[in-house]
């Protein structure tokens, strides 16, 4: 009994595995091997190059997501649609976004493809090269006349994510394609917040020089310094101090800068905002000063440096 149901179990995989191999049309096998000359007996045969597998992927998002420009062109030349979709709402451009398949998105946006089209989570295929941060298919895109200043559903921009990656040749791509350093996502955070909270001191540096304002506020009057402290980025944060950021700035609790450094227990950073005259009598909403916060986190070595330098109760 045991041999015929090991028997049976065996045949139902034989089985399954058939089945799934009948699910995958040989030509989208074809076309992610780059195996022109099939890809092209195939067609010439009659099959369709728009032949999909159960996810709706077509043969032309195989070959795309692998690079395969030569069979991306055969599949455009013998009607293939550049801009269908699958299942989840990609197209074989957001593919070779996605992978920074230079090649093979070239060929795409020759023939038609659209890379304005957006997937159902609001994604399109210029937003999909910026989150993977690929500065050449952002360019490509660029080039092709993209709105340097698209952006996601959730008002994200490449200028954004770029920033976050610390991506600076893609930052100085999109910022001379227009992007615009003010846009705000929708929680208020702008570029330069973006970069200052990774401590990407190089992006930051790069948006003061090209004018962007280190004062604005997020929706909860975050500034780049407020997020720059918070994170103990102390390069960024030298670079925002030195171009005008205001360290007694207070956040919508009403709790000023140095109170985040010094509840962060961020010596360095302690330092670097009293050398630069913070307001040490500032207080937070509660009527605390920089100098009770250390007192309340056992920072013996903050407390002394914000005695020293004038702070009290």
């Amino acid at each position: 009994m045991k041999k015929y149901i090991v028997s049976i179990l065996c045949c139902f995989s034989l089985l399954s595995q058939l089945s799934w191999a009948e699910e995958i049309p040989y030509l989208l096998t074809a076309a992610s091997k780059g195996d022109v000359s099939t890809v092209n007996a195939m067609l010439k045969s009659g099959v369709s190059p728009n032949t999909k597998d159960q996810e709706g992927v077509t043969a032309l998002m195989y070959a795309a997501r692998k690079n395969e420009d030569k069979v991306v062109s055969l599949l455009i030349q013998q009607g293939a649609k550049v801009n269908l979709q699958d299942n989840g709402g990609w197209t074989a451009l957001m593919f070779t976004a996605k992978r920074n398949h230079i090649a093979s998105m070239r060929v795409l946006l020759k023939n038609g493809a659209d890379p304005k089209v957006r997937d159902p989570s609001g994604w399109s295929a210029f937003g999909m090269a910026a989150t993977s941060g690929n500065s050449d298919a952002i360019s490509l895109m660029l080039d092709y006349g993209v709105d340097a200043n698209t952006s996601s559903d959730d008002k994200k921009t490449a200028l954004m994510y770029a920033a976050k990656s610390g991506d600076l040749a893609t930052v100085r791509a999109l910022i001379k394609s227009g992007a615009n350093m003010a846009l705000k996502d929708r929680r208020g955070a702008t570029a330069m917040m973006y970069a200052a909270r990774k401590d990407n001191a190089g992006v930051v540096q790069y948006l003061l020089l090209k004018g962007a304002d280190p004062n604005i506020e997020d929706s909860t009057d975050w500034t780049a310094l407020t997020w720059a402290v918070k994170k103990s980025a102390l390069a960024t944060a030298k670079i925002l101090i030195a171009n005008g950021a205001d360290i007694n700035h207070k956040d919508s609790q009403g709790t000023p800068v140095l109170q985040f450094a010094v509840d962060n227990g961020a010596k360095d950073l302690v330092k670097l905002l009293i050398a630069n005259k913070v307001d040490l009598k500032a207080r937070d909403k509660y009527g605390l000063t920089a100098y009770v916060y250390a007192l309340k986190k056992g920072e013996p070595e903050i407390v002394k440096m914000i005695k020293d330098a004038g702070g009290h109760y």
